[in-house]
């Protein structure tokens, strides 16, 4: 999958040995023969020791960000006294490799990489200083996440009786809190009003968890920022000698730091002041991992003496996509309008189709998707988007029946995501009692019953002649004790409700609505910050399976979709050709694709419902939207369903406010219409 490009203009090559004063002059006058634009030029020679680049999608940040590096090093500034701060690894190594390149000074002399990996690296210098030993040891989620099921598990609360959240969303909760600098209290408030009746005892278990990382010396990713941001701002002498050994600290992708970071970044530049920082407010999307889009905005105010720049020359995409973007940000305040300009010639401009329903949006995409191959346009080259994966589910099942290979980008597809597989597995006990793993599955969601329990009941189970009606007839529960038999008697009473209702011929959506109403939903409360967006996908799966007729064929085409994908079957194809991209558009953020598809495109969906009724919320869904439309390069469809199955109802879709906003002649205007059946079949 093609990474986002750097723009155009002809590479450089620095290969030779040279004597530095040589190396230094050629690598200026390089920079100034023509490698960057004019805007470019600009940000990277400035001597303003406060400065902001707004860096316009597909506007060659990356290239900025380098160059500036390498002009340092040109003017003879020392590369032990350069910092560069990223979001990944690979984004460090792949700018300090280009560095390199130009300038043939060791990359290994200039300090970059992560906010995380800049803190760890300070931190075996002074953690001492705010308690712990210079030998601590990193522990990653999965660690952590155990460590705080045991500070959990202390706290003296009966979990059947009170909703407690779960070891997971607590490790969230205080990720939360210490990254945007909100208490507790205002998470509860916000986030989590579920909880608010137990803050104090998730309160003590935070706290419980802090000290006893503390007392074994163990530090998560979070500790590697905040441990540090501590040092710099509690320590003086350690602040001095940190920051005073940097002359120019640079941070890529600024519109992404939360409040943490942007405080470190501060204190860091605080001896001599000389900070530059790239970054897009059009492209701040992760306010829900705690980004904080203020960050970029505040930037002239946390350094009032700043001067910002602005890159608007698209390498990109052409003339008529960019148009549309343009449309889609223009509301943004004068000081950050960014009016992108193409270099690609003209081409169509951008289609919005409206479908009858999921189904013939999934038809014309797969349609669509062979006539732009048939074109020359390579399946690589083809990407998908969406806003929730459960978007993708009649889109995977359409692309699989026409044989074209497809890849889900950084995430699982609808039918593999955690929340499904557990539902799913309530419903494959309920088929097959003695399928193992699914009993294992539901077991592990019950409070308070650990690993051996389980394995006991199985023990118990497995051998008899009818396991389910063993496990209803109270043969299980037994081997508990306190919450934990709790917690399975109410499994059990469930199963005998399931099973009362499969007798009767209760259909699949049924009986997946029981087992969310009666056992799943409190689980996802406790369990996911996201609860209200994943039990949407389990109705959209309870409307999916009214298409089975039996409980059997629905769990036999689920199993076929998690063993058996398209990317599988056709895996000699895809080895030669490719895959098609289907990704959500958070994870979309810095690709591109020659043609893209932005699906279910309809109001409620994109912007989410849940957002319109908060300004700061509804603005992100709007910067999502341009994301999207910024990845494409020639052909953008943007399509959306007009009806929607709601389980009891059929519900009437509008095109997003967002489109219903652009001027007219910024796309061209389809209704989808096919002469024939689509063909989804059903058992």
């Amino acid at each position: 999958m093609p990474r986002e490009k750097e723009n155009r203009p002809r590479p450089l090559v620095l290969k030779a040995k040279r004597p530095q004063a040589e190396v230094a002059k050629r690598a200026q006058l390089n920079i100034l023969e023509g490698a960057l634009n004019d805007q470019q030029l600009a940000a990277v020679t400035t001597d303003e020791p406060r400065v902001l680049v707004l860096a316009g999608a597909g506007s060659g940040k990356t290239r900025v960000i380098t160059y500036r590096v390498a002009y340092l090093l040109a003017q003879g500034v020392k590369p032990g006294s350069i910092l560069l701060a990223t979001f990944t690894n690979k984004a460090a190594r792949m700018m300090l490799r280009r560095v390199e390149d130009l300038t043939n000074v060791p990359r290994k002399r200039i300090v970059g990489g992560t906010f995380h990996h800049i803190g760890h690296v300070f931190l075996r210098k002074y953690a001492d200083l705010i308690g712990y030993s210079r030998d601590f040891t990193i522990i990653d989620e999965q660690d952590a996440r155990q460590l705080m099921k045991v500070v959990r598990k202390e706290e003296p609360v009966d979990f059947t009786q009170k909703l407690f959240p779960s070891a997971r969303l607590l490790l969230k909760m205080h990720s939360l809190s210490v990254n945007t600098g909100q208490s507790l209290d205002e998470l509860m408030v916000y986030r989590f009003p579920q909880f608010a009746r137990v803050i104090d005892e998730i309160g003590r278990v935070i706290t419980a968890y802090i000290e006893r990382k503390l007392k074994r010396n163990l530090m998560d990713f979070d500790d590697l920022l905040t441990c540090f941001l501590r040092v710099l701002t509690e320590h003086p002498d350690a602040a001095q000698a940190i920051s005073g050994r940097f002359q120019h600290v640079l941070v890529d992708e600024y519109q992404d730091t939360n409040l943490v970071q942007a405080r470190t970044i501060k204190a860091l530049s605080a001896v001599n002041g000389r900070v530059f920082v790239v970054g897009d407010d059009a492209q701040s999307i992760y306010a829900f991992r705690g980004a904080s889009f203020e960050n970029i905005r505040n930037f002239a105010s946390d350094y009032p003496d700043a001067k910002i720049f602005k890159l608007e020359t698209n390498y990109r995409s052409t003339p008529q996509i960019l148009e549309l973007a343009n449309e889609i940000m223009r509301g943004v305040p004068e000081e950050f309008r960014k009016l992108l300009r193409a270099v690609r010639p003209p081409a169509e401009r951008p289609s919005v189709l409206a479908c009858h329903d999921a189904e013939e949006q999934a038809q014309f995409v797969t349609e669509q998707v062979l006539s732009l191959r048939e074109e020359g346009i390579p399946l690589p080259e083809i990407g998908v988007l969406y806003r929730n994966h459960r978007n993708s589910l009649e889109l995977e099942l359409a692309l699989s029946r026409a044989g074209i290979p497809y890849e889900i980008r950084g995430g699982l597809r609808f039918i593999e995501q955690a929340h499904v597989k557990d539902v799913v597995a309530f419903l494959s006990v309920l088929a097959n009692p003695r399928d193992e793993v699914a009993f294992a599955r539901v077991l592990d969601m019950c409070e308070q019953v650990g690993s051996k329990t389980i394995e006991r009941i199985l023990e118990k189970l497995m051998p008899a002649a009818e396991p389910l009606k063993e496990f209803t007839n109270d043969g299980a529960p037994a081997l508990a004790r306190g919450a934990g038999r709790k917690s399975l008697e109410a499994l059990a009473k469930l199963f005998r409700k399931l099973d009362a209702m499969q007798q009767e011929g209760a259909a699949p959506a049924d009986l997946i609505r029981q087992v969310v109403e009666d056992f799943y939903s409190s689980h996802l409360l406790r369990t996911y910050e996201n609860y209200a967006e994943r039990r949407e996908d389990l109705e959209q799966l309870a409307i999916y399976s009214r298409k089975y007729r039996s409980l059997r064929s629905f769990l036999a085409e689920v199993a076929l979709n998690q063993g058996f994908t398209a990317a599988e079957a056709f895996a000699d194809d895809a080895a030669e050709e490719g895959r098609v991209s289907l990704s959500t558009i958070h994870q979309a953020k810095g690709l591109e694709w020659s043609a893209v598809f932005v699906i279910h495109m309809a109001d409620g969906n994109l912007p989410h419902r849940m957002c319109l009724n908060d300004p700061s919320q509804l603005e992100e869904e709007r910067r999502l939207f341009y994301v999207a439309v910024t990845r494409a390069q020639r052909h953008l469809y943007l399509s959306y369903p007009q009806n929607t199955d709601a389980g009891d109802y059929l519900a009437f879709n509008r095109p997003s406010r967002f489109i219903q906003e652009l001027p007219r002649a910024a796309y061209e205007q389809f209704i989808v219409e096919f002469s024939e059946d689509s063909g989804a079949g059903d058992d």
